[in-house]
């Protein structure tokens, strides 16, 4: 499927809400990157051009980009972002955005050229500012260039921030296609992470009568079903495959940015990964990248809703015990507990479902997971295919932490997912143990 912006921004959706995409264009082809100096025309009057990036995607597609801009006539400025010691990729925290900060005046255009931490940081900076930016994609790694929040590092915590979405978006097909295939790995594990996202959000929308939005969901599981049914093409970096990966990807941001959070695009599987990144900051141990984090939780909760399909409902019970919930944020958020207590103080009453709601929503819940049923089977294999648990750091991943992300990595976003409810079933412990055994064959 192909996106038009324009028949859907600014329009009555069937959700009820009127959706406001700023994002002027997304330019997905082979060769995009030829066409900048035409595009920036289109968004500024600037002819001075910060670019921002990495050695990595300075490599990748910043040489590229400061060469077809100065040819343009162009003043361009470079901002080279360093990653810190220990670090193998930039971790998008306070002082990378400072480097932004510092590193541009009040006049000029800002341009990304990088991935997930530099699009995330990029954008907060720009936010900032009060100005505009815009992103050339480097790699088909993350669902973020779309979005209208940036995921920023801050003591220790992986925290979610509005932010003003980019004005343009350049993907060049070529440079997708030559990216290291750590990163095309880490893509398609954020994206095959949609899958139990998208269920995560029917069931919250049965459960808690949420919002809902069909046009955004049905933008993600358009490009999702077109994936998963090619995803060879992918693995032999053909020019369609990584097309569809990035188009993926990129229209998972906008969805996030139709329904103003990432309700469309991240569950359980996202707050595992979360979880990591938690405990990455505060024992300062590296962790994979994302989407890496991302495919192999989805592992863990597909295997948890195709066994919720095989349950029966009459036979479970609703256990809200908060004061275990409390006892357990104490112990296992350490120093963050505060916060993730004031979350759960928030998010209780509204989460708080009962025997009789479960009860009557068994057979629409039961009906999504069946629908669904072949690709949370798939899951395991397309990343099996795609080399994940040959991985270094997939097959490193700290054990402790792993359990303790399953068991409890839901409580540090105010999001209603499959972790949650077998907590509230007080079945969280016995099946995140029997999902990470069966992860553990994997490893």
């Amino acid at each position: 499927m192909d996106l038009n912006i324009n028949e859907i921004s600014g329009k009555k959706c069937s959700c009820g809400r009127t959706h406001q995409i700023p994002i002027k264009e997304v330019l997905i082809e082979e060769n995009a990157v030829d066409k900048l100096p035409e595009l920036i025309k289109q968004v500024t009057e600037e002819e001075k051009i910060y670019v921002i990036n990495d050695k990595n995607t300075k490599k990748a597609a910043g040489n590229a980009v400061q060469s077809v801009l100065n040819e343009a006539g162009f003043e361009v400025k470079e901002i080279l972002l360093k990653e810190k010691e220990g670090d193998d990729h930039l971790v998008p925290d306070p002082d990378a955005i400072f480097s932004v900060l510092a590193g541009t005046d009040d006049d000029g255009y800002i341009v990304a050229v990088g991935s997930g931490s530099i699009n995330d940081l990029t954008a907060y900076a720009a936010r900032k500012m009060g100005r505009g930016y815009s992103v050339v994609a480097t790699a088909p790694s993350m669902d973020g260039y779309a979005s209208s929040i940036a995921s920023i590092t801050a003591e220790g915590v992986k925290k979610s921030y509005d932010i003003t979405p980019p004005e343009f978006i350049a993907a060049d097909l070529n440079i997708l296609a030559a990216s290291p295939w750590k990163l095309i790995q880490s893509g398609i594990g954020d994206l095959l992470g949609k899958v139990t996202s998208l269920l995560g959000w029917k069931m919250q929308r049965e459960l808690l009568d949420a919002y809902f939005c069909q046009e955004a969901y049905n933008m993600v599981e358009n490009v999702l079903n077109e994936l998963m049914d090619n995803y060879k093409t992918i693995i032999d970096r053909k020019i369609k495959g990584i097309e569809l990966l990035t188009k993926g990807l990129i229209y998972s941001g906008i969805a996030m940015m139709m329904v103003g959070n990432s309700r469309p695009a991240s569950a359980g599987e996202h707050q595992i990964s979360h979880f990591f990144d938690m405990y990455s900051g505060i024992f300062k141990q590296p962790v994979p990248t994302h989407g890496i984090k991302v495919g192999v939780a989805a592992v863990i909760t597909s295997n948890m809703y195709l066994r919720l399909l095989e349950t029966d409902f009459s036979e479970l019970e609703i256990k809200h015990n908060r004061k275990l919930r409390e006892k357990n944020i104490k112990e296992i958020y350490l120093d963050k507990a505060p916060k993730i207590l004031n979350l759960l103080d928030k998010r209780w009453e509204r989460e708080k479902i009962s025997q009789a709601r479960l009860l009557e929503k068994e057979e629409n819940l039961k009906s999504y997971i069946r629908e669904y049923k072949d690709k949370l089977q798939s899951i395991e294999k397309i990343l099996d295919d795609f080399g994940f648990f040959e991985r270094e750091d997939v097959k490193n991943l700290n054990r402790d932490w792993l359990n303790k992300a399953v068991n409890y990595g839901f409580e540090i976003r105010a999001r209603y997912s499959i972790l949650t409810l077998l907590t509230q079933l007080g079945l969280i412990e016995e099946w995140s143990q029997d999902a990470v055994a069966e992860l553990e064959k994997k490893l």
